[in-house]
């Protein structure tokens, strides 16, 4: 169905507010001379027609709820025309009363109930019992508060018409166009009709007012038999239709989502809007007429103070209702501030709460799942869900009813045991040697743990000395527990100063980089260098990248060194590429895995290749097996360093965690062969054997292979007799700065 533009609906609500200005001036004519009694009709009559298409045109877009209800508001115009014609021709060709005639009132009233119908139908959200009761109570209130105040203007105002049958006719249409608006203000203002719906509901209420105003005004017109209420209102209501109208189809052609999305701030800001204002509304206005009744009559009708009564009784009933909707709701949030919504566990907060009230003898044990990340992304948040589910049930059944299990982190885990415990630990990573099932496969996912015990004014540190150990067993590897002692307090210091040391090192230029050489063989040329960086602090000993390296690891300040690092090889390589071209050595850079999960190395390499007007050629970037080994973000940043042209080197090959399954996944360039198989080779084929498979593996997969860690003739020789055509360590020459790579350029470093 195509969508209409603005211009129909525009037109239609022009139209209208031409019928209205027709019939207003029609009616001030015939109070000046004597007109025909059925001077109004022609032009009510036009205004339903008018009135009728414009329901049309809202109609023709929007979802199936909107066409519905404007489909059935075309229906009440239908019979509004309808009624309209009869009463027309009644006055002109059959009775010429100026009695509604029966048919019309018919009409009139099926009309009516018509936009009743219309209004009633309209969808509703599915609610639960107590919000359901409350909406009922609210419609309720709106109801009572609109029947009382109709009711006393209607029974208290004089009679529109003589006849009692007229009479009755017009009352029902009052009443039933009066219940078909308050509905409609029910259903924008309390139960909810949707950002499709509710902005032209608002528009179509004041139409309910039409209906009780014409019967107040009808004896002040009396004079005037052409100014009969019933035709009277007819224009006025067709111009609110629409306008209605014009406004639903605004709506239609934004295309606005059925759930308008807005910001924290907005949703701020609307908090107002939230709030069920109608209801309040409904009964000051009843409070409103009771205190101008009381005042001018002295005392209260029997309608107007049964009423009353029963309004207020609604309103008691609903205040406690809302009464006890906060209590659950205060009792929700404190569940919340306490409890994992995952997991159910309790939460951090609740789990040191509980550790600051115990003096006696307690263990805490501290423990996350080992890789989750990388797992998470691989196998999808709603696996990873499931699994810190798994986990948890996991964790709560090793350690007993008598510990408390809390959710610390995303994939941290929390036990507080009374008594001493240091095997608490152990216990927790031998548990997760047990694949965990989930989503109807197993996964194995082992865990690191800490642990620390004390007693008295111990006990509220227990959980920092149980995490400051799980922090040094993940320095020495995974799927291992630590105890906490006092020296982890010592060490946790001292990196802690050694961090901010490191930090006025890389703003004081305190770095240097050396370059150890990788020479081929046997020729002992130098093909390459590692890049290897040493601090040396102003006024102290040169302190061991051994020592600092996982400082800088741990608190992400290696992000900054490495991209030091990274600027100046690549500012060292581009030298000797400038003085030597091609026969300049190959940089190998190390990288770290902290800084394969940094999204932006791989611009950052590229950055420092363009700025240096060096080609990808002369880089090779060394990762280990375990940075990558999980796959994930790393690796991905792998294949973006690969696509750059720089080589790949996995350093320290065959001490990780499954270097075949790594060749067919990682992109690399070159396998750098671990020392400790190089320290193996001693001529037998029982400790060769590891060494020689490597160079034939790198050899028919096409890559280089070095070998690492050489430190005498020997196993160079050997090596070379194993196939090797690269090497590596001492026996070639040490590390040394870059201004002394030139001299071992022009001459082996090794004569064989």
């Amino acid at each position: 169905m195509t969508r209409p533009s603005l211009r129909p609906a525009a037109a239609v609500l022009a139209l209208a507010a031409v019928w209205l200005l027709v019939a207003v001036a029609f009616g001030a004519a015939g109070t000046l001379r004597p007109v025909p009694p059925w001077l109004l009709w022609p032009a009510a009559i036009g205004a339903t027609v008018t009135a009728t298409v414009a329901c049309r045109i809202a109609a023709a877009t929007g979802n199936a709820v909107v066409h519905a209800f404007w489909r059935r508001i075309t229906s009440t115009w239908v019979f509004l025309t309808a009624g309209g014609v009869v009463q027309l021709v009644s006055r002109l060709f059959i009775d010429r009363s100026e009695a509604l005639h029966p048919v019309a009132a018919i009409c009139f009233a099926a009309a009516a109930g018509f936009a009743m119908v219309a209004v009633i139908r309209l969808p509703h959200p599915r609610r639960t019992w107590r919000s359901s009761l409350a909406l009922g109570l609210d419609m309720a209130i709106v109801t009572t508060a609109a029947a009382i105040i109709f009711s006393h203007f209607l029974w208290y105002t004089a009679n529109p018409a003589a006849g009692g049958t007229a009479r009755a006719t017009f009352l029902l249409i009052v009443m039933i166009t009066g219940s078909a608006a308050v509905a409609a203000v029910i259903k924008a203002g309390v139960a909810g009709a949707g950002p499709a719906l509710t902005p032209a509901l608002w528009t179509l209420a004041p139409i309910g007012l039409i209906s009780p105003v014409s019967w107040i005004l009808a004896p002040v017109m009396a004079p005037w038999p052409h100014l009969d209420m019933s035709v009277a209102s007819l224009p006025v209501a067709a111009l609110i239709v629409a306008i209605a109208a014009w406004v639903q189809d605004r709506v239609n052609s934004s295309g606005r989502p059925a759930v308008a999305q807005s910001s924290p701030v907005e949703r701020r800001r609307g908090a107002w809007r939230n709030i069920g204002l109608v209801p309040y509304i409904a009964v000051a206005a009843v409070a409103t007429l009771l205190i101008v009744v009381t005042l001018r009559l002295g005392y209260l009708t029997p309608g107007l103070a049964g009423g009353s009564v029963v309004l207020t009784v609604l309103v008691v009933t609903r205040q406690l209702l809302a009464l006890l909707d906060n209590a659950v709701l205060l009792d929700r949030l404190a569940d919340q501030a306490h409890l994992d919504d995952l997991t159910g566990l309790p939460n951090r907060r609740l789990f040191t709460a509980t550790l600051a009230r115990r003096t006696e003898r307690t263990t805490v044990a501290v423990c996350d799942l080992d890789g989750f990340a990388a797992l998470n992304d691989r196998l999808g948040d709603e696996t990873g869900d499931a699994l810190l589910r798994a986990a948890a049930e996991r964790v709560t059944a090793v350690t007993g009813d008598a510990a408390v299990v809390a959710r610390l982190l995303g994939d941290e885990f929390g036990v507080l045991m009374p008594g001493g415990g240091t095997a608490l630990a152990e216990k927790l990573v031998d548990a997760f040697r047990t694949p965990l099932r989930v989503d109807s496969r197993d996964l194995l996912v082992t865990v690191t743990a800490g642990v620390a015990t004390g007693a008295g004014d111990e006990v509220p540190d227990l959980l920092r000395r149980a995490e400051l150990a799980l922090q040094a067993a993940k320095y020495t590897g995974a799927d291992r527990a630590r105890e906490h002692n006092s020296a982890l307090d010592a060490t946790a210091q001292h990196h802690a100063e050694l961090a901010a040391a490191l930090r006025r090192g890389l703003e004081n230029n305190e770095f240097r980089l050396l370059y150890q050489p990788i020479v081929e063989l046997p020729s002992g040329l130098v093909t390459g260098v590692e890049a290897l960086v040493r601090w040396h602090p102003v006024d102290q000993p040169v302190i061991s990248p051994a020592e600092f390296i996982p400082v800088a690891e741990h608190s992400g300040l290696i992000i900054d060194l490495g991209a030091w690092i990274l600027d100046q090889a690549c500012a060292d390589a581009a030298a000797w590429q400038h003085r030597h071209g091609s026969d300049g050595p190959r940089v190998n850079i190390n990288v770290s895995a902290r800084q394969l999960l940094d999204p932006d190395l791989p611009g950052l390499v590229a950055e420092a290749l363009r700025r240096h007007g060096l080609t990808p050629d002369r880089i090779t970037i060394e990762i280990t097996e375990t940075a990558v080994f999980a796959g994930g973000a790393a690796l991905e940043t792998v294949r973006e360093l690969r696509e750059l042209g720089v080589g790949l080197a996995l350093d320290d090959f065959g001490t990780g965690h499954s270097s075949l399954t790594l060749l067919r996944t990682c992109p690399v360039t070159t396998l750098k062969v671990d020392k400790s198989f190089i320290d193996d080779l001693n001529g037998t084929a029982e400790q060769e054997a590891i060494a020689s498979s490597l160079s034939t593996i790198a050899s028919t997969l096409g890559l280089r292979a070095v070998a690492e860690g050489v430190e005498t003739r020997d196993q160079a020789d050997r090596l070379h007799a194993l196939g090797y055509r690269y090497a590596q360590g001492f026996y070639f020459a040490r590390p040394v700065p870059a201004a002394d790579i030139e001299a071992l350029l022009t001459a082996p470093v090794l004569t064989p």
